[in-house]
């Protein structure tokens, strides 16, 4: 009898289990949908005047206040931004304002000085600001969408138009100079790199008096690409020209999909040409298993596989990342048509891919080119441009002119690549 009660029990237990399993994948099941809704769902409201995030409530490192929706119509109102303070930061001190242009997305809700990670492994013993950008998550706008759901571009490009971020990064400057957060004289220095580089050439040309110095990482400029006619990205053949061979060779037959210009594209950011010349390599050598394994590997990787980065650019919430794609590279990649193996620049080759409603609407008469035109010659201030001989993102020429730009400037030339983290400890000292 006890034997048979104890089976009974192992089989109640046993069942108990799997039913308890089975909650737990269906509640995870719930809450993921939920999470994958809520990500591709349209804004529909913002936070409210004299409002804060619950996750990050206001303290002597995170500061709200209040910007106009458009600085060219602040008849339209005001939305609430925010920016975080380092956490080793001194008021009164030297501040340097670390410019994104979104397309990085770093800056969002952080709560905790271990999110600072990140930043301090840059700019650590250094006072800096972070700011939350319009068109970045959590900071989105109703405004950029039609009633149906659909983009506007129009409302799009003016509601998140990299001037009016400048224009923002001008009103934080004025809220920490009004609390004392700056030198007595409301200069700041600032830092960026890739896309945020051209972020901090743009504020400079409007409010450069502010600034006492920059440093530019890694980083190019639509109108000087347009003045040397050359691209805005630098051309693949300049990095890597077997690459830049087979790969044209690859889109003449007709074998190319977006997916592997996108990975090679990424792997590319790391300086890695062994490995990017593996992976073509599988397009012409199907035994090379090898190299069939590297694709593979390096293709389930989230961050390197498109179809999911496809996926998450089509979110509401990240239209500022094909706002600003749009802003430096539209005209450009709707030019862009290669007839040999000099003109392949992979970020062409599959930025056009996620772009393409914009260019369609471009064509349709909805929206207009974007030029970014840039005086430098009227700022005085000290700047440092940094580039790297194995940038294969933008140019060592690129860095060049835009030291030549400046009147004040200088360049440091490392053998790095777009990630620059080959020299991580000594290049953290030199900034």
């Amino acid at each position: 009898m006890q034997t048979l009660i104890s089976r009974l029990l192992k089989k109640a237990r046993a069942k108990i289990g799997i039913i308890l399993l089975l909650a737990v994948v269906l509640g995870c099941g719930a809450y993921g949908w939920h999470e994958y809704e809520a990500f591709f769902q349209v804004p529909t409201a913002r936070l409210s005047a004299g409002s804060f995030y619950p996750e990050m409530p206001p303290d002597p490192h995170h500061h709200y206040l209040q910007i106009p929706l458009d600085h060219r119509n602040q008849a339209l109102g005001n939305f609430t931004a925010f920016y975080l303070l380092s956490p080793g930061f001194l008021a009164g001190e030297d501040v340097v304002f670390w410019l994104f242009d979104n397309q990085q997305e770093r800056v969002g809700m952080i709560n905790d000085s271990g999110d600072f990670e990140y930043f301090e492994e840059s700019l650590g013993g250094l006072s800096y600001v972070l700011m939350g950008n319009r068109g970045v998550s959590p900071t989105l706008f109703p405004e950029a969408f039609n009633k149906d759901g659909s983009t506007n571009y129009s409302r799009a490009l003016r509601f998140y138009g990299s001037w009016e971020q400048v224009d923002d990064i001008e009103a934080v400057r004025k809220d920490m100079q009004k609390k004392r957060l700056l030198r007595k004289d409301g200069k700041i220095m600032l830092y960026g790199g890739s896309g945020g580089g051209v972020l901090i050439q743009q504020y400079l040309d409007k409010y450069g008096e502010h600034v006492s110095r920059a440093l530019i990482e890694s980083s190019s400029a639509p109108d000087l690409a347009e003045k040397y006619n050359t691209t805005f990205m630098k051309k693949t053949y300049l990095s890597n020209e077997s690459l830049a061979n087979s790969y044209f060779t690859l889109t003449q037959g007709g074998d190319y999909t977006t997916s592997l210009a996108f990975l090679l594209y990424k792997i590319g950011l790391t300086g890695n040409t062994d490995l990017q010349n593996r992976i073509v390599n599988i397009k012409t050598d199907r035994f090379a298993l090898q190299d069939q394994w590297a694709y593979l590997v390096n293709w389930l990787s989230p961050s390197y596989n498109y179809p999911f980065v496809h996926r998450i650019l089509d979110a509401p919430r990240e239209l500022e990342v094909k706002v600003r794609i749009y802003e430096l590279m539209g005209e450009e990649i709707e030019s862009y048509h290669p007839t040999s193996a000099q003109d392949v620049c992979l970020g062409y080759e599959w930025t056009k891919v996620p772009l393409a409603d914009f260019i369609k609407a471009h064509k349709e008469g909805k929206i207009p080119v974007i030029k970014i035109q840039i005086n430098r010659s009227r700022y005085n201030g000290e700047v440092m441009i940094w580039s790297g001989t194995a940038d294969q993102v933008f140019s060592e020429q690129m860095g060049q002119w835009l030291c030549q730009s400046y009147p004040n400037a200088r360049l440091a030339l490392f053998n790095e690549t777009h990630s620059r983290d080959k020299y991580s400890d000594y290049q953290l000292e030199f900034r």
